[in-house]
């Protein structure tokens, strides 16, 4: 899940389209307020799969507070005794590469005691991955409106003015 292309990098997007099969190229556009087409990325399709499933991952973080042989006291991940019962069942991990599991909730204020397959370091963080399924927007129309006019940028792409007028 990105918010933003980051440049030079690779990245897969999922659309609702009419079916196109591979290798079909792709040019992603975005559309200015005062109407001018920009483009943001080109490249090809990759598959056509209705089973794909998409998802936003968020990682938590807590730090321990005291530390025993295998067990450590964690704060700061949550902040209420609830919200440890209910993810007790999902794994965490540290920085350091320790893997653990939560034993109980300590208190009311979201510390907990965890159990790990070694003893902590005073510096690691602790993390818990969660995941969650996201759906594309449907923001499809088969009908674009013209660009009223492109906006040309320095990029690796070479189209002069006279072929984008011979396009339209």
């Amino acid at each position: 899940y990105e918010r933003y292309f980051r440049s030079n990098s690779t990245v897969v997007a999922s659309i609702f389209a009419p079916i196109e099969y591979r290798p079909s190229p792709v040019l992603v556009f975005k559309e200015l307020p005062n109407g001018v087409h920009t483009l943001v990325a080109t490249g090809s399709l990759l598959s056509v799969d209705a089973d794909r499933i998409n998802c936003k991952k968020v990682v938590l973080s807590g730090h321990p507070f005291k530390i025993q042989k295998k067990s450590a006291v964690i704060r700061y991940m949550f902040f209420n005794r609830e919200d440890i019962l209910w993810f007790k069942p999902v794994e965490l991990r540290t920085k350091f590469g320790r893997r653990g599991h939560i034993k109980e909730p300590l208190g009311t204020h979201g510390h907990m005691k965890c159990t790990f397959d070694g003893q902590l370091n005073a510096q690691d963080t602790v993390l818990m991955s969660l995941y969650k399924r996201v759906f594309p927007k449907w923001a499809y129309h088969h009908e674009v409106a013209m660009p009223t006019s492109w906006e040309t940028t320095t990029s690796s792409c070479n189209i002069d003015d006279n072929d984008i007028e011979e396009m339209q």
